[in-house]
């Protein structure tokens, strides 16, 4: 049981480290979310339809 605790602690932990480096990395380029969407062609309407239709689909 405390086996199975200190892997979720410890994928909590790496998902933030991996969340800050991509924030330092954005930074650092002068990076925006809306400028990401715009190099790759994707609005705010295509990513909240794609994530819908995964949750629907897991359902």
């Amino acid at each position: 049981m405390i086996n199975k605790m200190e892997n979720k602690e410890g994928g909590f932990l790496r998902l933030i480290v991996v969340v800050v480096i991509a924030l330092l990395v954005m930074r650092y380029y002068h990076l925006t979310i809306s400028g990401i969407l715009n190099y790759f062609h994707l609005s705010w309407d295509g990513i909240l339809n794609w994530f819908k239709d995964l949750f629907n689909s897991v359902k």
